[in-house]
């Protein structure tokens, strides 16, 4: 009995470890509530692209509060970064679109190190985690990245106005032979506070489109309010599902574009979930 109580109130605990007050949604000045998965070298999560490129990675996850916001300054569209104001999503309040109070969100993020810098991304949900791979070793070209039907994806720019803006969201539905019909793009290929997507990034100071940290969020909820994720995405989004992610500084042109591609476990949506099986176990003990 003692065992379980200690159990549950570690649960509890570790819940709380994670409450909203702790997660920053700034686009990466600071990483406060976030868990570091690894950097940009790890081997088990590159999968392919230049060996030279190096950043940390960060994932969290959490239930979206009322005054949760984002801190800090935006930027002007077109104005050059000061290291600290960011680009992305304006609108007033998170809970603005699609997003409502109550909703689950899964975050990850990147912070540069170096003179590495990045403008744009594609952010990958890997349904049943079985579509992508990390090579078998860091700088190994044994890695794979393809898409299943129901795999989602997530185009950002700041190269492209306007900057540090979803701009797609795209679900992936079958190979075509031309690949003219691979996708379908629910809310088209314009930013929108409909898609269940945010994303924020920190220009590097004195450049309008070079970032030096971003940060992305995936909407549970939102995606299963779409028509029950049928023909939006995943009508759910957890073990064994993975995030992946392309990245890359493109701003001198997409021919020979230096980049990386990284695959990780996502975060639990959580730990209420966990807490609640630990509760009802404690309960069933109690009972007997």
């Amino acid at each position: 009995m003692r065992t379980t109580s200690c159990l549950v109130a570690a649960l509890v605990a570790a819940a709380s470890g994670s409450a909203l007050a702790d997660i920053v949604i700034d686009g990466g000045a600071s990483w406060s509530g976030w868990s570091s998965v690894s950097s940009s070298q790890t081997s088990g999560v590159w999968i392919k692209g230049a060996t030279n490129r190096t950043y940390d990675i960060y994932r969290t996850s959490f239930t979206l509060s009322a005054t949760q916001g984002v801190s800090g300054t935006r930027l002007a569209d077109g104005a050059p970064g000061d290291g600290s104001g960011y680009t992305g999503d304006n609108a007033a309040s998170l809970t603005s679109g699609s997003w409502q109070v109550g909703d689950r969100i899964i975050g990850m993020g990147i912070a540069y190190t170096g003179s590495t810098r990045g403008a744009t991304w594609f952010f990958h949900t890997d349904r049943n985690g079985d579509s992508k791979s990390a090579a078998s070793s860091f700088g190994a070209s044994d890695g794979v990245s393809t898409s299943n039907a129901g795999d989602t994806s997530s185009y950002i720019s700041n190269v492209f106005f306007p900057r540090g803006q979803v701009s797609q969201y795209s679900i992936f539905t079958s190979f075509s032979g031309d690949g003219s019909n691979n996708f379908i793009f629910p809310y088209g290929q314009l930013p929108s506070l409909a898609m269940p997507v945010r994303s924020f990034s920190i220009l590097e100071a004195g450049s309008a489109v070079r970032a030096q940290s971003v940060q992305f969020f995936i909407n549970l909820d939102a995606v299963l309010r779409s028509n029950g994720g049928a023909t939006h995405g995943e009508g759910t989004i957890a073990p064994p599902d993975r995030i992946g992610f392309w990245e890359g500084d493109n701003t001198a042109g997409w021919n020979g574009t230096q980049f990386t591609q990284q695959i990780f476990e996502i975060p639990a949506p959580s730990g209420l979930a966990m807490v609640g099986l630990a509760v009802a176990v404690a309960a069933r003990r109690q009972r007997r």
